[in-house]
């Protein structure tokens, strides 16, 4: 069996045609473009600091509270596990710039939730933010220390934004930007008049950070006999009942990569190159349960002779990423194109054999104004595919469409929005609309239903009991 977990997984870059009781996978995914840099309008990404740079003036110290978030969430369906959630979020940072090519920053983040009902969880995280030292001139920016980048250029599922470390605590229920953390790296960017040179050295891993095990987000559920994107069935039921889940996370280099971008009139491109860590685990069964069960060993027999180590562990393989995307602006609309090459795509054979294949992920999708500049719509067409692979259980071809409508209303007061996904090739649908009160600077008040819905091995059904209706609101300073 084998799944691919995570944002990428809901947004279509996931595989799920296992049968039962098989080989675990959960495996890597990518995500979109953030800000703007300033040689480059059509969006293309960079760190949310280096925006925020450069509204600081010489010599301008600043230390505060950047943002409040209070969440408060009812599920709705009879059977699931959790009665409700209690979700708390504050960021702080600190900046100085002594002079005009010099900036320091240091962040942080905590973040807490509560979990009532059938099964209880609550945790309470203190994490790091963007902190880094910076030099920037004219031609060239240079930043060392923790950092938030996003390459690529389409919405959500990027294919070739492949070292960001991604956030699955509450799955996709947030907006991309808190779906990401932040890694320490070496980063260099070189500006020339229409074109940027962006090279980024990671030299410690960081993985990706999950919800509680207790939580019903999080993608293994023992209780259930369940795991996020594949059927459910005896074997595995049994597997996960008697044994364990691990993460094999240990430090050492993360890897690196390179990009070059262009902006042209009406027209952006950029290429990239990388070799990367995958952020999110891929688990795979332990060789010596995989040898006992093939032996004729029952599920509880076959986790004895694992002697202690973890039934499934998750690891996290590297990968090479050559990849490209483009941005074209016809009338109103504008036009995503994005695609990548990757090496060594772990799979899972027939025989329960974790291995690895090549594969190809491509985007491609149109954003526009019908109307009148007050409603957006954004919509995109994924794919995923297993190049030769061998007789695998994962999905060699997955085609996806996910899509934003959002509009608003009283001057800007109110806003509306409708967030979908669904898989074209099999049952698999999640709906999120939300309405939202801006009337007050700085605050949002809002209203919103996260629907769930799929047939068995989708994330649709492993999240179907996680219906909710969620009430919040959120400041930022």
């Amino acid at each position: 069996m084998a799944l691919v977990a995570g944002v990428s997984m809901v947004l279509g870059s996931y595989a799920s045609g296992a049968q039962d009781g098989d080989v675990i996978v959960l495996g890597q995914g990518a995500d979109a473009d953030q800000l703007p840099a300033a040689a480059e309008p059509l969006a293309e990404p960079t760190s949310g600091s280096s925006a925020g740079a450069e509204a600081l003036g010489s010599s301008d110290f600043e230390i505060g509270l950047d943002r409040l978030w209070l969440e408060t969430a009812a599920f709705t369906r009879s059977s699931s596990e959790a009665a409700g959630t209690l979700y708390a979020q504050g960021q702080v940072s600190a900046r100085w710039r002594p002079s005009e090519t010099w900036e320091w920053q240091a962040a942080g983040r905590l973040d807490s939730t509560l979990q009532t009902g059938a099964r209880h969880s609550e945790g309470t995280r203190l994490d790091y933010g963007e902190t880094f030292v910076r030099y920037r001139d004219d031609r060239r920016s240079i930043t060392a220390g923790a950092q938030t980048v996003l390459w690529g250029r389409v919405d959500e599922v990027a294919p070739t934004d492949r070292l960001s470390v991604q956030d699955i605590t509450r799955f996709i229920l947030d907006e991309l930007g808190e779906r990401r953390r932040a890694v320490p790296m070496l980063r260099w960017e070189e500006f020339g008049d229409s074109t940027k040179l962006d090279v980024i050295l990671i030299p410690e891993f960081r993985a990706a950070e999950l919800p509680e095990q207790e939580s019903v987000w999080y993608p293994v559920d023992q209780e259930r006999g369940m795991v996020l994107g594949i059927p459910t069935g005896p074997l595995l039921q049994g597997l996960l009942a008697a044994g364990s889940v691990g993460d094999d996370a240990r430090p050492g280099g993360a890897g690196g990569g390179v990009r070059f971008s262009q902006t042209l009139s009406g027209l952006d491109y950029a290429l990239t190159l990388q070799r990367v860590r995958h952020s999110l685990p891929y688990y795979a069964l332990d060789p010596q349960v995989r040898a006992a069960l093939l032996a004729g060993a029952s599920p509880q027999l076959a986790v004895a002779q694992g002697q202690g180590r973890p039934t499934f562990e998750g690891q996290h393989p590297y990968t090479t990423v050559v990849g490209g995307d483009l941005g074209l602006v016809l009338g109103s609309a504008t036009l995503r194109l994005e695609a990548a090459w990757l090496s060594d795509v772990p799979v899972t054979t027939e025989a329960l054999q974790m291995e690895t294949v090549n594969g190809v992920d491509w985007v491609a999708g149109i954003e526009l104004y019908p109307g009148d500049a007050d409603t957006r719509l954004n919509l995109q067409l994924m794919g995923h595919h297993l190049m030769n692979p061998p007789r695998v259980l994962d999905q060699v071809d997955v085609i996806s469409l996910n899509g934003q409508l959002e509009t608003e209303w009283g001057q800007g007061r109110w806003r509306a929005r409708l967030n979908m996904v669904a898989d074209l090739n099999h049952d698999n649908l999640y709906l999120n609309p939300e309405v939202v009160w801006t009337g007050i600077r700085s605050l949002e008040i809002y209203a919103g239903l996260h629907y769930f819905a799929g047939e068995n091995g989708t994330f649709g059904d492993y999240f179907s009991d996680n219906t909710n209706v969620a009430l919040g609101w959120r400041m930022s300073f």
